[in-house]
């Protein structure tokens, strides 16, 4: 496999574009079979030896205990830069054998930051959408949000105890939702309160469709909707309303 490197072409110094270390590997599997390698670096040069010809590389060398390092072609980058200068850019996007694939990222948690992996998940959900968007795919963005497990009894019951007429006084009721659930966690954790009993029971609830957890359940959720959009706009991330998958069915 290719592993991408640190490069520089600053003052025509060029060091590497592209580094492989299968060599180290390759030598730990045939130690003792009896091959004629009698290091890494051998092995590195007969990889070496048998790449294919192409246009696209300018040389290719062996580095340290057996590492091939390959530097492309400074006049294939420049044609392929010249052709969609000349041609556009969007006639370059590649011909895919797919015509509408589904990205799911980001994926967040109600009434939680997000960690850094749900930001790493984000970015790289929608660098490949723009990706495959470029290349004329229809890209549906799939971000599922929590579910209503656990969690959302928990926020729920800590509301109503809290206020209980909190739809008179709307978010201002919740306010900062990482504080409102911290705050709830702390009694979940309490065996001796029996909140946590409560809490279960509000799941179920929630679950069975009633319309007053229901209510709740929803105001919960634009609270984290509307923390979570605002750093997607700050990243650039587009997400459809559509896929903003916070929604529930009344069971039948």
């Amino acid at each position: 496999m290719w592993n991408q490197c640190l490069k520089s072409r600053n003052q025509g110094l060029v060091t590497t574009d592209y580094q492989c270390n299968n060599a180290m590997s390759l030598f730990s599997s045939l130690r003792g079979q009896g091959t004629n390698f009698q290091n890494p670096r051998e092995i590195g040069q007969a990889i070496l030896n048998n790449l294919p010809p192409s246009d696209i590389v300018e040389s290719t060398t062996i580095a340290g205990p057996g590492y091939v390092n390959m530097v492309i072609s400074s006049d294939w980058i420049a044609e392929r830069i010249q052709g969609m200068l000349i041609n556009e850019i969007k006639t370059w996007a590649p011909t895919l054998p797919v015509k509408r694939v589904i990205v799911d990222f980001s994926s967040p948690n109600i009434a939680k930051e997000m960690d850094v992996g749900h930001i790493r998940s984000t970015i790289i959900g929608d660098t490949l959408a723009r990706m495959l968007e470029f290349a004329n795919v229809e890209v549906l963005r799939r971000n599922h949000v929590g579910d209503w497990g656990t969690q959302f009894g928990m926020l729920i019951e800590f509301l109503f105890e809290q206020f209980p007429h909190w739809e008179e006084v709307g978010s201002q009721a919740i306010g900062d939702l990482q504080s409102f659930y911290k705050a709830s966690k702390v009694k979940f954790d309490d065996e001796e309160s029996g909140f946590k009993a409560k809490a279960q029971q509000a799941v179920v609830r929630l679950q069975q469709g009633e319309d007053k957890y229901r209510a709740a359940w929803r105001k919960i959720c634009q609270i984290s909707r509307n923390e979570f959009d605002s750093l997607y706009k700050r990243l650039g991330v587009e997400l459809e309303e559509k896929n903003f998958c916070c929604t529930m069915r009344r069971p039948q």
